[in-house]
């Protein structure tokens, strides 16, 4: 695939085989496309961090203290000593945890990240495929006007129709002008927009996404839900690492002089202060973080369920009403192509009026155009289901 071929390339080759991914010879595709996002977007973060020491939990510190006595038969006291912060046996469980689920949490993050940028160009492929239909049907209006604005102006000039109707179908064709300068305008935004979010000099030419649609959202696995449980799973060992529970051990090394007018003595000696765990106590303070915490877990975990839920059911509601209205369109159309046959007929036998003729051909291109029309909004709304429900392309 040719997202793994990008994989294996050096970065600063990777910019520019997306860009010869826009050759007609190598058509891209929406992955090419969210590939190219991500890679301008650059890495979430390339700061490397120091390793974690295995056994130390902080700096360690070194102390030096004097005492002169101030007495003729008095001792002097010197003593230096090194504390060593060790980690108790919890806190070294807890940091394996924390480095496991900060692993998760990155890859969690990952994953969201592909699914954001997944979702703007998603919208940002279908947005310009419906300009490009708007353009194609304002170009194909015009050229329908142009065509009866010659003809209709030739029969104004030779007095076989009054000048009104030819002045009527000149005046149309001006807006027909207007609606494609709008239409081409239109157009030409939306592919710098999508330029500028992927790095793709065109579009993927077939927006559509391998596999059925998706029946319900996987809200186990959705990305955006996956990155909270990460982050509440790293707040959660956080928090309990800041228990007394888990509290350092303490080692000093000590070393003691004693100088007095009549012997001088040398001590060395070792300090352990350690936690008795076992008596399991717990700080108000440290109690009130973890249920507060875990009470704005569960209210933002309500808050994205009910977001992502009610973004499905409109989804789903609007595919239902898009697959109504292309079947009606449908029916439109093929009733548009009969009218089309019959008003050619009438205009042969000069038994319709040249501006109800007008109207009528009209009428059949915008019923064309809003079954095409249709048929792409069907297409995005596909996407944004495949969105809603957490996929990737």
């Amino acid at each position: 695939m040719l997202r793994e071929v990008y994989r294996s390339m050096p970065r600063p080759c990777l910019f520019v085989a997306f860009l010869l991914a826009a050759d007609p010879a190598a058509a891209a595709t929406l992955e090419d496309a969210l590939a190219g996002a991500l890679e301008r977007a650059g890495p979430l973060d390339d700061t490397e961090l120091p390793a974690a020491s295995s056994w130390l939990s902080g700096v360690p510190t070194f102390s030096a203290s004097y005492v002169d006595s101030q007495e003729p038969l008095g001792t002097d006291e010197a003593e230096v000593s090194l504390n060593l912060p060790i980690k108790s046996g919890a806190r070294r469980r807890l940091d394996g945890e924390l480095e496991a689920q900060a692993n998760d949490y990155a890859e969690a993050a990952a994953a969201y990240r592909r699914w954001l940028y997944a979702g703007q160009v998603r919208e940002a492929a279908w947005t310009h495929r419906l300009a490009a239909l708007d353009l194609a049907a304002a170009r194909k209006r015009r050229s329908l006007l142009a065509g009866l604005n010659d003809r209709l102006g030739r029969l104004a000039d030779s007095g076989v129709i009054p000048r009104y109707t030819a002045l009527i179908t000149a005046r149309t064709l001006v807006d027909a002008e207007l609606a494609v300068d709008e239409a081409e305008r239109a157009l030409a935004r939306e592919e710098t927009l999508f330029q500028a979010l992927t790095g793709l000099a065109s579009l993927p030419a077939d927006l559509a996404e391998a596999g059925p649609l998706p029946t319900a959202p996987d809200w186990q696995g959705h990305p955006a839900l996956r990155r909270l449980e990460a982050a509440r799973a790293q707040e959660t060992t956080q928090l309990a690492l800041s228990a007394p529970a888990t509290a350092n051990w303490n080692v000093s090394l000590i070393a003691r002089e004693f100088e007095g007018p009549q012997f001088t003595e040398d001590q060395y000696g070792l300090a352990v202060e350690m936690p008795l765990n076992f008596l399991g106590t717990q700080s108000s303070s440290n109690r009130s973080q973890q249920n507060a915490a875990r009470r704005d877990y569960l209210i933002a975990r309500d808050q994205l369920w009910l977001s992502l839920r009610r973004e499905w059911d409109t989804l789903r509601a609007e595919a239902r009403h898009l697959d109504r209205r292309r079947a009606l369109l449908g029916e439109a159309a093929v009733l548009a192509d009969r009218i089309e046959a019959q008003v050619t007929a009438l205009e042969a036998s000069n038994e319709i009026e040249a501006e109800l003729r007008l109207q009528r051909l009209l009428d059949v291109l915008d019923t064309r155009a809003a079954l095409a029309r249709t048929e792409a909004l069907i297409g995005r709304n596909a996407a944004r289901l495949r969105q809603a429900a957490g996929r990737t392309p």
